[in-house]
């Protein structure tokens, strides 16, 4: 009888089970990313409006106190304020609270401005 070289049949199962194991894995993996570029643009985009809001409120010369709201994106909300403080100081807040990985996060960015 001759034998013929190869692989046996539980040999090619267990090959293909890895296979499978490793790219699993590797979805898994490409799922995170996506999730993690996500977050990442949306906290980009909180950066980016709240520097805008209190660069515009800090060229104004003496803002009036007062306070807004705005959708920048899907669950992205930015809120800002102006308040009174000591003397002819304004106190500038703006605040983004976006979806993060591990549940709701928030930029915040405060600000003075002499009156």
């Amino acid at each position: 009888m001759r034998l013929r070289r190869g692989f046996t049949l539980v040999e090619l199962l267990v090959a293909l089970l890895l296979f499978d194991v490793a790219l699993l894995a590797l979805a898994g993996e490409a799922a995170l990313l996506t999730r993690v570029a996500g977050v990442s643009r949306r906290s980009a985009l909180a950066a980016n409006a709240a520097a805008s809001t209190i660069e515009r409120l800090r060229a104004v010369e003496c803002p009036a106190p007062g306070a807004g709201q705005r959708t920048l994106a899907p669950g992205v909300v930015e809120s800002w304020s102006v308040t009174g403080g000591p003397g002819s100081l304004r106190w500038l807040r703006d605040s983004v609270a976006y979806p993060g990985l591990a549940g709701p996060e928030a930029y915040v960015l405060r600000s003075a401005v002499a009156c």
